[in-house]
C-alpha cells in the first residue's frame, strides 16, 4: 500500500489570512481557477505542463472599459494580472484555502497522439484499391 506523504505545513488546518493581510473584503472573497497552462503551440517543449497556476476570475460588475484612442481594454481590478505558479495541485489548493478564496480546479486535457507511419500508405488491405491523386 502506498502511504500518502503530507507536507508538514499542510498538517495544520488552514487559517484565513484576511485578518493579517489588511486587504479589503472584496479582494478576500474572490473565486480563483486552479489549472495547468497549456503548451505554446509554436514550440514542442513540454515544460509548461509541469506547474499549476492560480488565476483570478473577473469581478461581477466587470469594471472594464475601452480606451477610445488605442482600443485597449482597461480594468480597475488590481488582481486581474496576478498569476501564481505552484509545483503541485495540492499546494495551490492549500494556498487558496488559506487565503479564504473559493476555488475550482480545472483538470488538464492531454493530447492523444496516434502513432503514424509512412509505410502504412503502401500496406495491402483487402477490398477496394485506394485512389491516390498526385495533382
Amino acid at each position: 500500500m502506498l502511504k500518502e506523504v503530507v507536507h508538514p505545513a499542510h498538517q495544520q488546518e488552514p487559517l484565513p489570512a484576511e485578518v493579517i493581510s489588511g486587504a479589503p473584503s472584496s479582494l478576500t472573497k474572490r473565486t480563483v481557477r486552479i489549472y495547468r497552462p497549456s503548451n505554446n503551440p509554436m514550440q514542442s517543449g513540454k515544460n509548461a505542463n509541469l506547474k499549476w497556476r492560480i488565476d483570478f476570475d473577473e469581478l461581477e460588475k466587470g469594471h472594464r472599459w475601452s480606451n477610445p484612442l488605442m482600443g485597449w481594454q482597461s480594468t480597475a481590478d488590481a488582481m486581474a494580472p496576478v498569476r501564481l505558479d505552484f509545483t503541485t495541485k495540492e499546494d495551490a489548493i492549500h494556498f487558496a484555502e488559506k487565503q479564504g478564496w473559493s476555488h475550482f480546479v480545472q483538470e488538464p486535457n492531454f493530447r492523444v497522439i496516434k502513432p503514424k507511419s509512412y509505410k502504412n500508405n503502401f500496406v495491402y488491405r483487402p477490398g477496394k484499391l485506394p485512389i491516390i491523386q498526385t495533382k
